[in-house]
């Protein structure tokens, strides 16, 4: 009784206006914020705080949760229309969100991130609210030595979706973690690949290395095969997803959704190696494999349902124990 009272509270304090147009106004931020690439999640509801000072904490949590949860769906836009990330999770998406663009299914493409996105949110926060404090306690009992494994586990999914060339995946991770070795060594203090420049103490940040490496190499392409004007582009229409077609994603969206708030859970995971997990799992559960990586809506399902459901996962932590 005392869960169906604290939900019942819950939606009282929806009910006034002031809510509604404080969802609104965070979702379009949050929105707007994530297609931004540059602009991570977190940094948005950082800027937005100040604005949260003079509102009630439960206004506040819900203007801050929305921007959220927002920016999170937001960056699959960029990702889905020009093969630029705005979040890093959303370079999951655009690996098949892109693919669809060029074949002028840019409508099904945002139909289906967004559809996956309100499901994914939805299971996300149904879970929180039945198994906020039991799963947090799982949680704390996870030692260095299982993050480890975790974070093994993750480079392990990236290595195995390297589309028939595992050996190429590997170096590309290897490059990866090369490139976040520079800078500061946050245990010893020594400095590392900086070369003498102050600019490269602080290292190279997520969002800068991945509007590079997905959007510059993008333009460095066009250049060297360019033979006019891309002519794609007038074929892309706006069509949304048919019934069929997210029916036959539903059993992606659901099993992304669990996957993601399960490892939206613990203390730093998040959004991007949801999405990769879930992609990957989607990929060896799909029925039609080869498509992944060549636009395949159960592939932008995959990655956005758990990029999504993450958020109430993350949620689980932050309000039982205080631990972001």
């Amino acid at each position: 009784m005392e869960l169906f009272d604290s939900i019942f509270m819950g939606f009282t304090v929806l009910a006034g206006w002031k809510p509604i147009v404080i969802i609104t106004i965070g979702v379009i931020i949050g929105i707007m914020a994530g297609a931004m690439p540059g602009l991570s999640p977190s940094t948005a509801v950082a800027l937005l705080v100040p604005f949260s000072y003079t509102m009630t904490p439960a206004l506040a949590l819900i203007l801050l949760t929305s921007i959220y949860i927002a920016a999170n769906y937001g960056g699959s836009i960029t990702a889905v229309l020009i093969n630029t990330p705005g979040t890093p999770s959303a370079a999951v998406t655009a690996m098949d969100g892109y693919p669809l663009t060029q074949q002028g299914k840019a409508g099904k493409g945002l139909g289906m991130a967004l559809v996956a996105s309100t499901i994914g949110g939805a299971v996300g926060t149904v879970i929180l609210i039945l198994f906020a404090v039991p799963l947090a306690r799982i949680a704390l009992k996870f030692s260095p030595a299982d993050y480890f494994a975790l974070a093994l586990f993750g480079l392990a999914t990236v290595a195995s979706m390297g589309r028939g060339n595992v050996l190429k995946a590997l170096v590309a991770i290897l490059f990866g973690l090369l490139i976040k070795t520079v800078g500061i060594d946050s245990i010893s203090g020594v400095s590392r690949f900086t070369f003498g420049s102050d600019t490269l103490y602080d290292g190279f940040t997520l969002i800068p290395a991945l509007i590079g490496l997905f959007a510059v190499s993008v333009v460095f392409v066009k250049v060297e095969k360019w033979t006019g004007l891309d002519r794609t582009m007038d074929k892309i229409d706006s069509k949304l997803p048919s019934f069929k077609e997210f029916m036959k994603t539903k059993m992606t969206i659901l099993r992304s959704s669990v996957i993601g708030t399960i490892i939206g859970i613990f203390p730093g995971a998040g959004a991007t190696i949801a999405a990769f997990i879930s992609y990957d799992v989607s990929k060896r559960a799909s029925k039609e494999p080869e498509m992944f990586g060549k636009g395949s809506l159960e592939g932008v399902a995959a990655a956005e349902g758990a990029n999504s459901s993450s958020v109430g996962g993350a949620l689980v932590p932050l309000l039982a124990l205080g631990i972001p």
